[in-house]
């Protein structure tokens, strides 16, 4: 009787577990740094370019250095 009992809270725990972890997804998409020339919105692509390395066409390379 005991094996059940303690069998039959685990099978609810993993249940609950994951009930609890199953949400809606997010409706907003997060734009991607490949995303950028596809942008309209000025703002939205203002702060893309903050987070973005190498972003735009100002990129210059480094320096040839000889060791």
């Amino acid at each position: 009787m005991t094996i059940k009992r303690l069998l039959l809270m685990m099978v609810a725990g993993t249940f609950a577990v994951l009930l609890v972890g199953c949400e809606k997804a997010p409706d907003i998409a997060s734009p991607t740094c490949a995303d950028l020339d596809k942008i309209t919105d000025p703002v939205k692509k203002e702060e893309l370019l903050k987070t973005c390395p190498r972003s735009g066409s100002g990129f210059k390379p480094s320096p040839k250095k000889s060791y």
